[in-house]
């Protein structure tokens, strides 16, 4: 069983926790977004952008989203 399996079921065990999926799926879309700032930030695109934060939240719930359809259970 690899991790992508393991990524499709609905609850992670973590001992007697069971981790919702969509609290990983959001920390993933999360991770991804800050990735995708931080490089637009290292390469200053991200002057060309009004509102910065506003952008990262977008990019968050997109990328949450996206990873969602990939991983549904």
């Amino acid at each position: 069983m690899g991790f992508l399996d393991l990524l499709r079921t609905p609850e992670f065990h973590i001992g007697d926790f069971l981790m919702p999926w969509g609290m990983v799926i959001s920390a993933l879309g999360f991770l991804a977004a800050w990735l995708f700032v931080l490089e637009l930030e290292r390469r200053t695109w991200t002057r060309y952008i009004w509102h910065v934060p506003l952008f990262f939240v977008a990019l968050a719930v997109l990328f949450g989203c996206v990873i969602g359809l990939v991983l549904a259970p």
